[in-house]
């Protein structure tokens, strides 16, 4: 408060000066001499810190030019074109579900598209490492990974699948042929408002997406996909019963719809609805096998309702394949263990799981539980 005081008193001081005489003004600069110094030095300090700000300025950009300079230290955004053909470059793969994934297998629902007539698929990424994974009626599961280099801005694959060996009794078709004939005959008009649902979905317009796939469904009835990805919308505007139910329209249309299953049985799970979870996940497990989420969900629904032997089958089976973030399946196999009193067995997956997530939630259980079943007697 002092120094706003002094600042404003000057400007009618020095306004004073104009209209003085010499020998007023001679002695105001004496009056004055100790105030100027003081002004000299403060208004220094003033030139002081606006350079460190200036200097501090300079540097971020300075900072910014570098950044700008190494884009090898960052990720680039890139478009990832995938043309999918089946045992050979003639046959495209049409209506195949593409799934986009991280270096270690990790995905959402906006991750996944349904290849066009020609088999083809664009997805907008960033560079790096990713895993494929392309599933059909018609097909053989494929998985598999691809690396978009930095410098890159789009990046094209031409994947190639197995066409399903499909075993017939008495030329009866198969349920996949069935559900491949579905497929084939969605209308164009479908067709183009499913891709509309799908990129409203990527971007999180939900009620667009929503109105998008209703569009599709009303157009095509028998749309497996639209109900599906209609139920995800539905999750997200917090309508639970009605993506359940769209979900099991999904399957009743195509009962080999794998994902559509481990939907429902994730609500199912938050209900604790367990007998309907677990039946869910054998569904979808026959389907889709190797699928982490599944296996790991599954052994803690069977540990949960004291099914220990069919736990350790699923834990164990997760453990098989990629499971970053889901070590926790060697707790549930330990604790099933345990419960069939196999001790030296159950040390072993707790070690295990240290092993993986030394850091992890359950670090200290496990840890308890390896110093109380190394001081245990093995039965």
């Amino acid at each position: 408060m002092h120094n706003r005081g002094r600042l404003k008193s000057r400007p009618s001081v020095f306004s004073s000066r104009v209209h003085a005489s010499s020998d007023t003004l001679y002695f105001f600069r004496a009056q004055s001499e100790f105030d100027r110094s003081t002004l000299v030095f403060r208004l220094s300090q003033i030139v002081l810190v606006m350079a460190a700000v200036i200097l501090t300025a300079v540097g971020a950009e300075v900072c910014n030019a570098q950044r700008q300079q190494t884009p090898m230290n960052f990720p680039t955004s890139v478009a990832l074109r995938l043309i999918v053909t089946i045992d050979g470059d003639a046959e495209k793969a049409e209506l195949v579900t593409v799934e986009l994934m991280d270096a270690v297998g990790g995905s959402n629902e906006m991750s996944r598209k349904l290849a066009d007539n020609d088999g083809r698929v664009t997805f907008q990424t960033l560079s790096g490492v990713h895993r494929i994974r392309i599933t059909g009626p018609n097909i053989e599961a494929y998985e598999g990974e691809l690396e978009i280099a930095r410098n890159e801005i789009s990046h094209l694959e031409r994947i190639r699948v197995r066409r399903k060996v499909k075993a017939s009794t008495n030329g009866a078709a198969s349920a996949e042929g069935s559900v491949a004939a579905v497929r084939l005959n969605v209308p164009a008009s479908a067709r183009k408002a499913y891709e509309k649902g799908s990129k409203a979905m990527r971007q999180q317009r939900w009620q667009e997406s929503r109105a998008q796939f209703e569009t599709a469904i009303r157009e095509y009835p028998q749309f497996d996909l639209a109900y599906n990805f209609l139920g995800v919308v539905q999750i997200q505007l917090s309508d639970v019963e009605a993506a359940r139910a769209s979900f099991a329209k999904a399957v009743e249309i195509n009962p080999d719809l794998a994902e559509a299953y481990r939907k429902l049985a994730r609500i199912s799970f938050a209900q604790r609805k367990y007998e309907e979870t677990e039946a869910q996940l054998t569904k979808s497990l026959e389907t889709d096998p190797l699928n982490i989420w599944a296996l790991a969900t599954a052994a803690n629904v069977e540990l949960i309702t004291y099914r220990y032997d069919e736990a350790i089958v699923h834990a164990r089976a997760a453990h098989g394949v990629a499971h970053a973030g889901l070590a926790g399946v060697h707790i549930v196999a330990a604790l099933a263990l345990e419960s069939l009193h196999k001790p030296s067995e159950a040390l072993k997956e707790y070690q295990q799981y240290l092993a993986e997530e030394p850091s992890g939630r359950d670090a200290v259980r496990a840890q308890e539980a390896i110093a109380r079943l190394s001081t245990t007697p093995p039965k």
